[in-house]
């Protein structure tokens, strides 16, 4: 390949630099002129990366630079050789925008976790990116290929083994795990994966086994997206900054680009993350959103601080409050509270007995108790029992006592349950306020 002259390396740059664009069509358009601007000197995208490469030299001076130099170097004044050539949020935006089917909160927070699997060793955590659908032929398949061709060591498969996970990672650290078809891979039962896939969201996480007749520790902490049909277990979704929702479009309705493994941008965009992966600094105690807390904090932190040093933090925190809104809380224990306060507020009285409150939650509309899976969601469903009630309520120092009926009478009968005092303290402390409760969707209250 003979290199086109300075000044149309620079121009091929400028339109390069064009695709990470957020303004409408313009993006699309800077696709089209890269395309017909090479064709016409002779050049492929498999050499964009030469081009790219070519527009500085190793003092960090522009080939226009050089063309427009009169003898004193202006090289201070221009970013060093290895800093990216793009806003690489715009750009993995840009590409997501054009080949996957997506609301735009949504890719965001795809776009984020791509690039946070080249600086997740920085923090703490790497949350995971629970892919779920309802159906087959959502598209999940073709985000994950699509996140394959753009995130940091891809490892993408469609069963995996907790020995291939941390054998992997002692041969390449900093692997991604993109995991299609989860659905079959018996999550609830498989414990053992489970353990892995929990674990590896710490910078601690670590598992034991026995090599040689020797004991070894192996590291399992790397970033995990998980592509299913249905769901996924809660204490997975629980390690997620939001869930990609996909959904089947009708024809016509989604205006997206094959999805083309051997389109040279992709290997031409991952270059430019490596290199902002390599210079960028970014904050370990970015800005939170009021009304997020714990995991919530962990799960977005190393995204907002991504988004801030690309100049996209204002649009994260807003993605991330409007997803957090609209996510149903998946810790079992808060969402039983929320419904135990929602009885208490359709009843008006200030005790109930442990029989009746089971039956008042079996007879919530848009209750998930009549198909109780237990506190890890691992078990048959079924149907919630009082003793498992109690179990769940003693997390939050929460336990049943004698209650009498409101209006005592000779020949009434004590039984077991609960004062509406007991779960002030906890509605406070884990129920936001605003919390949208059921009162209106109560089909019985069961026995008083």
């Amino acid at each position: 390949m003979t290199l086109p002259p300075p000044e149309i390396c620079q121009r091929i740059r400028q339109v390069h630099a064009l695709l990470g664009s957020s303004l409408p069509n313009e993006s699309a358009t800077a696709h089209q002129t890269l395309i017909k601007l090479l064709a016409k000197h002779g050049l492929t995208w498999n050499d964009l990366p030469a081009v790219l490469a070519a527009t500085e030299d190793l003092t960090g001076i522009t080939f226009t630079d050089v063309g427009k130099s009169t003898g004193t170097s202006t090289a201070g004044s221009h970013a060093p050789m290895d800093a990216p050539a793009v806003n690489v949020l715009d750009l993995v935006l840009a590409l997501i925008e054009r080949h996957v089917a997506i609301t735009a909160e949504e890719r965001m927070v795809v776009a984020l976790w791509v690039l946070h699997t080249y600086v997740f060793e920085q923090f703490d955590t790497t949350p995971r990116l629970p892919v779920l659908s309802p159906a087959s032929e959502c598209g999940k398949t073709r985000l994950m290929v699509l996140m394959k061709l753009l995130v940091n060591q891809p490892n993408y498969s469609d069963n995996v083994t907790p020995a291939v996970i941390y054998r992997e990672l002692e041969l390449r650290p900093g692997t991604t795990f993109l995991l299609d078809e989860a659905d079959n891979q018996n999550l609830l039962n498989d414990h053992v994966l489970r353990s892995v896939f929990n674990g590896g969201y710490g910078c601690e996480g670590c598992t034991d086994r026995i090599v040689n007749g020797q004991p070894k520790k192996f590291s399992i902490f790397a970033p995990l997206s998980v592509a299913a049909i249905g769901t996924l277990p809660l204490p997975l979704l629980r390690r997620a900054a939001a869930v990609i929702n996909m959904r089947r479009h009708a024809p016509g309705e989604m205006q997206i680009q094959r999805l083309d493994r051997f389109d040279p941008s992709f290997p031409a965009a991952r270059e430019e993350i490596k290199k902002w992966g390599a210079t960028c600094r970014l904050a370990h105690d970015p800005e939170m959103p009021s009304l997020f807390r714990n995991s919530a904090v962990d799960n977005w932190r190393v995204l907002f601080a991504i988004a801030d040093d690309l100049g996209h933090g204002d649009a994260a925190r807003a993605v991330a409050i409007e997803l957090s809104a609209k996510r149903p809380d998946e810790d079992l224990g808060v969402m039983l509270l929320i419904d135990i306060r929602t009885v208490f507020l359709a009843r008006g009285f200030d005790r109930i007995s442990s029989l009746a409150l089971v039956d008042a939650l079996l007879g919530l509309e848009d209750g998930i108790w009549n198909e109780w899976g237990g506190p890890q969601d691992d078990r048959v469903p079924h149907k919630l029992k009082q003793g498992e009630l109690a179990r769940m309520l003693k997390r939050f120092h929460i336990r049943s006592s004698t209650v009498w009926p409101l209006h005592r009478q000779p020949s009434d009968k004590s039984r077991r349950g609960y004062h509406k005092h007991q779960f002030e303290a906890a509605w406070r402390a884990y129920c936001p306020a605003d919390t949208p409760t059921h009162s209106g969707k109560i089909r019985c209250l069961g026995h008083s």
